[in-house]
């Protein structure tokens, strides 16, 4: 032990340095670290518990968590903008790689620790107190008897857990893949049934809440009105007992409550009292909703329906974590200190409750109570799952051991048979409570980390999603699909070949009675923002429309106005597609209307993801950006300066980035109203019209004629070069487009080639037209990247299945 206070004193440094290389990345919240870790594509977690104890030197993080830190902070600039990050072997990160070395050689228990014991040691105090049944709520659950001499109780490491009823004998039934619910585009954090299990809810990072059919496993609604279109991330859903109200949290605090069925709120958004980085939401059986809330320097019980205390808050709670849980019937609060122990308040006294359960090895992730209350399931980041008799305190049965990485959420089955971990490592796992042995082979289908479980209140359903921005159910028991329903050989070959990444042609589309011909020229392909519309533009007079899921023809409509039509693009509805050009801008289905949509001499449009502003470019080469809602002209940073010919403007994914592609390239901050970086690059003389953003908003891609690659990259925040788009491509590129999901790129050549390029590498992966044949005129991809449609020039639409429909 002669190195450990030389240990101590060198943790302490390095913590320091490390607050030193946040302050000067711009200081960023915990929050902001955390998300930007998320949106980097990486696989890096840093939840703020581990961020808290490696800036605090609370301990030595595991080198992978120090060094994904560093990463991250590095993906700030000096002025505390986003940057790409680093890639593993960057040379700034050489010195903290060293440095953790050295600690580690000094700590005197890294890599020697031995693990802990199954069960803590017994409580000397035979009779622990029990929360009294007071007025308010039932009683809290009975304390089990301490084990005699000759019985295995609590205590014994291999003995029974705490639940009396007995286990069946038979193995559990196994789960397998029901239904893959794709539409979040961030990560989910948590989902929940519905009391009659034929919905489940699922609330993501993307500031969304969407419901689902389980029997389907099809949307059925999304919370995106008011202030859900903001990308706050949304943390916690529940259902009423009866199912006729939903409560979502979110991570500014919001509290939400609306109608399911008809979504509409059935209040008015109401913030928490205090501090927004605590929080929990409980419906008790009678419907009545509970929260957690910090107020000042104190955390209490909360009745949101009626905006009002439960109880006296609670004591001895300085260090409580926002990692809570709060039992069924509300009389018990079990919270974490931000590290590895966990307490339980008795919410009717406010004082603790039992001695503190210790045992983990590294901080403590999830809380869930069993349905009786009896049991209380704690995950920690050392990959292991424990079971606590919440009336001693007491370990139940061994520790649970089997995942590679930390455990994010853990859920119990309806008859507290079952316990479901689910973790970093892709998986999750079925545990029998009664003996803590596994039931079952792990369950998988998640590419990322799990961080959300939940069985249906039958047992039958296994919800579970992650950072792979999807929600996966899975189902125990009889299928209860028809044979005719199933995946068919054809089906599963189909799948095989687009996780090869091949794409596989569709039979092409074309018009129902083309007016002249069928060599009349498609252009300016467009899906709109749902994916249920493909549309077209013939010979630059007339508009056609496609389902591209039916494959039928929705519309053939003369363009209006007396000059071509340059382009297509769907305004804030969403549903119908406008038409922009020479004669100005009006959505062909939908009356013109003169001091809104048309405007003379217009070159180029986009409309922000949002749908609240839209950006236009004249002929004259002026810029302007107006409010959808009155067209009123925003202010800001809207002014090239000086005329920029022949440009076209493009909004990032997520809308804080506009950028105006012409000879020069200007990037404004949209939130700021402010310049983002410096122009790039210098194109005298380009008239070839291509830029786009990438899936994540961290790459601009340009259609540059000097370049050998003929597509260059850029940093929209800071103007400088990432190098070229494709690794083999000739100058001559016409467009480009990027796969929403991160998938594949596609850029159409200038003879009408066609090609596809991996993600990442750059490498070509296909060419879907040469151009000796028909010619791409045009290429779009569909919201959810699993299709690709090119407009041709014999009038065609040819489509590609390039992932398979659902998939991550």
């Amino acid at each position: 032990m002669e190195n450990a206070p030389v240990f101590t004193d060198e943790l302490a440094s390095f913590a320091a340095d490390l607050r030193r290389l946040r302050i000067d990345r711009g200081k960023r919240s915990y929050r902001e670290i955390a998300a930007r870790a998320e949106r980097s594509g990486t696989g890096i977690r840093l939840p703020v518990a581990t961020q808290s104890d490696a800036f605090r030197g609370e301990r030595l993080l595991r080198l992978d968590r120090l060094m994904g830190l560093v990463r991250i902070l590095h993906a700030y600039d000096a002025f505390g903008r986003e940057q790409p990050v680093p890639p593993h072997g960057a040379p700034e990160l050489e010195v903290w790689r060293r440095r953790w070395r050295e600690l580690a050689a000094l700590d005197p228990g890294y890599g020697r620790r031995a693990p802990a014991p199954s069960a803590p040691p017994p409580d000397p105090d035979p009779d622990p107190p029990v929360p009294p049944r007071t007025a308010t709520g039932p009683a809290a659950p009975t304390p089990t008897p301490a084990p005699g001499p000759d019985t295995a109780g609590p205590t014994d490491p291999t003995g029974p857990a705490a639940p009396a009823a007995p286990t069946d004998p038979a193995a559990p039934a196994e789960f397998r893949i029901a239904h893959r619910l794709v539409g979040h585009t961030r990560l989910v954090w948590q989902v929940a049934f519905s009391p009659d299990g034929r919905a489940v809810a699922s609330a993501g990072n993307d500031g969304t809440v969407r419901l689902w059919s389980t029997s389907h496993g099809r949307a059925e609604g999304v919370r995106t009105n008011g202030y859900w279109e903001s990308p706050t991330p949304v943390l916690h859903v529940a259902f009423s007992p009866l199912g006729d109200r939903l409560v979502a949290l979110r991570d500014d605090g919001l509290v939400d409550l609306w109608d399911p069925q008809s979504w509409i709120s059935l209040r008015s958004p109401r913030p928490w009292p205090g501090p927004r980085d605590l929080g929990g939401l409980v419906f008790m059986a009678d419907g009545q909703l509970l929260g957690v809330a910090r107020e000042g320097d104190e955390v209490r019980v909360r009745d949101l329906d009626a905006d009002g205390p439960v109880g006296p808050g609670l004591t001895d709670c300085g260090g409580l974590s926002e990692v809570l849980a709060l039992s069924a019937d509300g009389r018990l609060l079990a919270a974490t200190d931000g590290f590895a122990s966990v307490r339980q308040w008795d919410t009717a006294t406010g004082k603790p409750f039992g001695p503190a359960m210790t045992g983990h090895r590294d901080n403590v992730e999830a809380l869930a109570y069993a349905p009786d209350g009896r049991l209380l399931a704690t995950g920690s980041h050392d990959a292991t799952a424990r079971l606590w008799d919440t009336a001693t305190g007491r370990q139940c049965g061994p520790e649970l051991v089997g995942h590679d990485d930390a455990i994010n959420a853990v859920a119990f089955s309806p008859d507290g048979r079952l316990l479901a971990t689910a973790s970093g490592d892709r998986t999750v796992r079925l545990w029998e409570t009664a003996t803590g042995a596994p039931a079952g082979r792990p369950l998988g289908g998640h590419a990322l980390a799990v961080n959300a479980v939940a069985f249906s209140p039958d047992g039958t359903l296994l919800a579970t999603a992650g950072d792979d921005q999807i929600v996966l159910l899975h189902r125990t028991g009889p299928d209860p699909a028809p044979a005719a329903a199933r995946a068919s050989v054809g089906a599963a070959a189909l799948a095989a070949a687009l996780r090869e990444h091949v794409a596989v042609p569709l039979p092409a589309l074309r018009a129902a009675a083309p007016q002249r011909g069928d060599a009349a020229a498609l252009d300016r392909a467009r899906f709109s923002p749902d994916g249920s519309l493909v549309v077209a533009v013939s010979d630059a007079d007339r508009l056609l429309v496609w389902n591209p899921a039916t494959r039928e023809q929705l519309a053939d409509q003369a363009v209006p106005g007396a000059m071509p039509a340059w382009g297509v693009e769907f305004g804030p509805a969403g549903d119908l597609p406008g038409i922009w050009g020479y004669h100005g801008v009006a959505p062909p289905s939908r009356p013109a209307e003169p001091d809104r949509t048309r405007l003379s001499m217009v070159e180029h449009m986009a409309y922000s993801p949002d749908g609240r502003l839209v950006a236009l470019t004249r002929i004259d080469g002026a810029v302007a950006v107006h409010d959808t809602e009155d067209f009123a002209r925003v202010g800001g940073p809207f002014d090239p300066g000086e005329p920029v010919h022949g440009a076209e403007v493009v909004f990032s994914p997520d809308g804080r980035l506009l950028a105006v592609v012409g000879e020069r390239v200007l990037v404004w901050d949209t939130e700021k109203r402010a310049v983002a970086c410096r122009p790039f690059p210098e194109r005298p003389g380009s008239v070839r019209p291509g830029a786009v953003f990438a899936h994540d908003g961290a790459a601009l891609a340009v259609v540059d004629e000097d370049a050998a690659a003929g597509v260059s990259l850029w940093d929209p925040w800071t103007g400088e070069s990432l190098g070229p788009l494709a690794a083999d491509h000739r100058p001559d590129v016409a467009g480009l487009a990027f796969c929403p999901r991160g998938g594949p790129s596609a850029t159409v050549g200038g003879d009408g080639s066609l090609r596809l390029w991996a993600p990442g590498s750059g490498l070509p992966l296909a060419r879907l037209l040469d151009g000796a044949g028909p010619g791409a005129t045009s290429a779009a991809f569909s919201p959810d990247g699993s299709l690709l449609a090119a407009a041709c020039d014999d009038g065609s639409l040819r489509l590609w299945l390039v992932r398979a429909p659902g998939a991550a």
